[in-house]
């Protein structure tokens, strides 16, 4: 039936009603050549290709902006940008807690010899370096930066920023979670207590949306509202 024949496809969005450009394939269906379909293979076909934004709370904005690019340049496997972003964000981690001076590589150790890091994340900092440094330094003429490395590394400065940033931040929220439910014991109050006094005793309770099953003199269910 012959080979498949490459095509450009444009399509129109039923939602925002733009155009977008697919790399596709013409294939015979039929055995007298007589059907075809197009077919489109993957996402990385498209154009423009959709791209996510990746949020990082509680990393300090322009951090977390250079590593939501990163992820973007990943996205559309522009694994070179990705990579370098990402040494980008190690750097700024490192200056962000005080450490300005010396090479990258003095940057991460003092992050680990201020215990602001641990041994293993310390040494995934520096394989983000690594990466960095090939792609800064045009030694990857030879072998290409592809998508899987590029995405270990991204998943390394991941790490890094969980450790720095993210997961103090949670342990803090935490503390401050536990400190205030103690105070409130303290004084005698609880979540729920807005200063509102109870009902009176003896009073239909309004609150109540559904019947209340009860028993009859009888030993019959009856199913009424239930008074206070």
């Amino acid at each position: 039936m012959g080979d498949p024949q490459p095509v450009q496809v444009v399509f129109r969005c039923d939602g925002c009603g733009h155009l977008s450009v697919a790399m596709a394939s013409r294939e015979v269906t039929a055995w007298d050549n007589t059907k075809t379909r197009l077919v489109v293979h993957g996402s990385s076909t498209w154009f423009p290709r959709q791209v996510g934004k990746r949020v990082y709370d509680d990393v300090p904005t322009v951090i977390a902006s250079m590593a939501s690019e990163a992820h973007q340049c990943l996205d559309i496997e522009a694994n070179r940008a990705a990579v370098a972003l990402a040494r980008a964000v190690v750097e700024a981690t490192a200056k962000d807690r005080g450490i300005t001076t010396g090479t990258l590589e003095k940057k991460i150790d003092a992050l680990f010899d201020q215990r602001l890091i641990r041994e293993y994340v310390r040494d995934a900092a520096h394989e983000v370096r690594f990466g960095g440094n090939e792609v800064a330094h045009g030694d990857l003429v030879a072998e290409p930066m592809d998508t899987v490395t590029a995405t270990e590394i991204l998943g390394l400065m991941d790490e890094i920023l969980d450790e720095v940033f993210q997961s103090p931040a949670r342990v803090r929220h935490r503390k401050a979670q536990r400190l205030e439910r103690e105070r409130r014991l303290k004084e005698g109050k609880t979540p729920d207590s807005d200063g509102t006094p109870p009902p009176p005793a003896g009073t239909w309770c309004r609150w109540l949306t559904s019947p209340v099953l009860t028993l009859t003199a009888q030993g019959r269910p009856s199913s009424t509202d239930h008074p206070l």
